[in-house]
């Protein structure tokens, strides 16, 4: 699963154009930029949420995004049933909502199960997080891998056990945080679940031995006279 890690609809659009993206991860601070503010009061947070579903609804190539929660489960809930309402005619796709990996939010997974979501414990960063999840009935987590790489020297080791865990519970292990090309390299060892940004989408195909490749192919076509 290939997801492209942005609110903005230009951006959405543009990255379903790529081969195999087939959707789109968003959080708070990706809903604000995308909107051109630093913060988003909750009610327009929720609009901005449900015009997307509303897009993605028209969209077919789109066939997983997820949107982050906000609020207890209450607000949680509330906001699954209207992203779902918005996607009603669309029953291809599958709608995630993202959860902080604590106590009250991981309350939330088997409800939204129950009205038809996945639901994926996001910026988890230990395996006990990983196994709570789990056990929580989550259908993933996210791991921000980037940023795991640069903060903690035993980072290989943590995400080993976290793939381990989440691998023997059958669900998905989402890596994101990809600053580069180079990190995705990395990432696709644990996982070939990932979530990068559009700058980096671009990158994922270049290769200066396959660009010498394919230029050695061309000069053995002659030009057409």
């Amino acid at each position: 699963m290939l997801l492209v890690d942005t609110a903005d609809r230009d951006a959405i659009g543009r990255a379903l154009e790529f081969p195999g993206v087939q959707g789109f991860t968003t959080n708070p601070a990706l809903m604000a930029s995308a909107a051109g503010v630093d913060a988003l009061a909750a009610d327009e947070y929720v609009a901005a949420a449900r015009g997307l579903c509303r897009m993605s609804a028209e969209i077919g190539a789109i066939r997983h995004l997820m949107i982050q929660a906000i609020g207890g489960p209450d607000e949680t809930l509330k906001l699954a049933t209207l992203l779902l309402d918005d996607l009603k005619t669309a029953r291809d796709k599958t709608l995630w909502i993202k959860l902080a990996p604590t106590r009250t939010s991981l309350t939330c997974c088997r409800t939204l199960k129950d009205v038809g979501c996945a639901s994926l414990a996001t910026a988890v960063f230990t395996a006990t997080q990983a196994y709570v999840a789990m056990e929580s009935g989550a259908d993933g987590v996210a791991v921000y891998l980037g940023r795991l790489m640069r903060l903690d020297s035993d980072w290989e080791k943590r995400l080993e056990t976290i793939a381990a865990i989440v691998k023997s519970a059958g669900r998905t292990l989402l890596l994101a945080s990809f600053p580069d090309r180079e990190t995705v390299d990395v990432g696709l060892r644990y996982s070939l679940d990932i979530t990068i940004p559009p700058s980096v989408l671009e990158e994922l195909l270049t290769s200066a031995l396959s660009q010498a490749a394919i230029e050695a192919f061309e000069n053995k076509i002659a030009p057409t006279r």
